[in-house]
């Protein structure tokens, strides 16, 4: 579709309008977009939040077309209560359906990894159609029966396929990251101190977004800390990190050495600097490579951004970032690299990417919305009480900022769940 009036603008994926399907005018509606993601063919890849569906455009495409899930159709809540007196089976449309995706990237071997936030798991969807394989938690290890299981992943927000096949979890909830070699059966705690948040140096509050730079650094955006955190290289559980953008004191503010609970974050290619999505700022700040005191606004109000999530990168430079409130995801213009690229960035040659994309057949009017099922926020609230409680009496440090309740609730219908 046309850019929308916003500078620097290079096309906007979804009208603006919280929807799903198509329009008459044959144009991809979107309700909550967050994860976005490069496919090897170039294709935009959306994980639209609310619809429970990942969705694919290909260049200047305001069509595109759903490659996971089914739009605005939630994969339903099993009720232990019904059928009580038989075994418990899985749910209609189990390996199908989805329930709040969050974010998405290719597979090595073809397909999408997927990252289903409600159902707290990363799943391999290798062809449309096709009944998903559970990566995380891997079917190897001991079975996650309830997010109240210490050990257990609890409503992750990002993730990233490494090289080697390593996959890399930000598990939200836990406040730390995950990382599970290839055949592993237990994950190894790269990043934060499970189960218990704060704003030391070992801790973070509902982290939301990782990034690896050339050198193996991580690099965390502590959103309910408003800071970036970078882990060195071989960092283990209750390692310090460092604080590179942002707060070291979790002071949210909107000038250009603070930020206001940053999501997304990627690292620029080009030059190595680094890219923070300071999402209750509505901007996009960039950094030197390895983060720095002070940033600059590459995308914000002259974007017309409200409340952005994600962001990642073309081979070209050119920058995608999803903005939930306004149902949409920006191709905004590649940034001027910084005067001198970091080491190990060297400006890479463009990738080839192909001059059409698949169509897909024209679409039926698209099925009247079904009411999702009530998920039970309480429960949840009460389980996250209970987890304290627990950590409390273990001696655990528990303590969290007077704004992390805002981040009781990670479902869709609390649609500013962090405000």
């Amino acid at each position: 579709m046309a850019p929308t009036a916003g500078e620097g603008v290079l096309f906007q994926y979804g009208t603006g309008v919280k929807d799903h399907g198509l329009t008459e005018d044959n144009i991809r509606q979107l309700k909550q977009p967050r994860g976005v993601c490069i496919g090897r063919d170039g294709s935009l890849l959306v994980a639209d939040f609310d619809s429970h569906c990942v969705v694919k455009f290909g260049q200047n495409d305001a069509r595109g077309k759903v490659v996971a899930g089914e739009s605005n159709k939630i994969l339903p809540t099993v009720d232990i209560l019904k059928d009580i007196d038989r075994p418990l089976g899985p749910a209609e449309g189990e390996g199908l359906l989805m329930k709040r995706p969050i974010d998405v990237c290719p597979h090595a071997e073809g397909g999408l990894l997927i990252l289903d936030n409600e159902v707290c798991r990363l799943q391999h969807y290798a062809a449309p159609g096709e009944k998903a394989a559970t990566i995380v938690p891997p079917p190897s290890g001991p079975p996650q029966k309830s997010v109240n299981n210490p050990e257990s992943v609890k409503y992750p927000r990002s993730m990233l396929a490494r090289p080697d096949g390593t996959m890399v979890i930000c598990d939200t909830w836990s406040h730390r990251v995950l990382s599970y070699a290839p055949g592993a059966s237990i994950a190894e705690v790269i990043a934060g101190k499970s189960n218990s948040s704060a704003i030391t140096p070992e801790q973070m509050t509902f982290p939301s977004g990782i990034a690896f730079d050339s050198e193996g650094r991580l690099y965390v955006t502590d959103t309910n800390n408003n800071r970036v955190q970078c882990f060195q290289p071989g960092s283990a559980e209750g390692a310090a990190g460092t604080t590179v953008c942002g707060s070291a004191e979790g002071v949210p503010g909107a000038g250009l050495h603070e930020l206001n609970m940053p999501t997304g974050v990627c690292i620029d290619h080009r030059d190595g600097s680094l890219l923070v999505v300071d999402r209750m700022n509505g901007r996009v700040m960039r950094y030197p490579a390895g983060g720095g005191k002070q940033g600059e606004v590459v995308a914000g109000p002259k974007q017309q951004l409200v409340r952005p999530w994600g962001i990642c990168q073309d081979h070209l430079g050119a920058l995608y970032i999803s903005d939930e409130r306004k149902y949409m995801v920006l191709k905004v213009k590649a940034p001027k690299p910084l005067a001198s690229p970091a080491a190990g960035y060297p400006i890479q040659q463009a990738l080839p990417v192909p001059e059409k994309f698949e169509p897909e057949p024209r679409a039926a009017a698209p099925k009247p919305a079904t009411a999702p099922e009530k998920t039970g926020i309480q429960k949840q609230a009460d389980a996250l009480k209970q987890q304290m409680a627990e950590a409390n009496q273990a001696g655990k440090d528990v303590s969290l900022p007077t704004d992390a309740a805002k981040d009781l609730h990670p479902l869709s219908h609390d649609h500013d769940a962090l405000d």
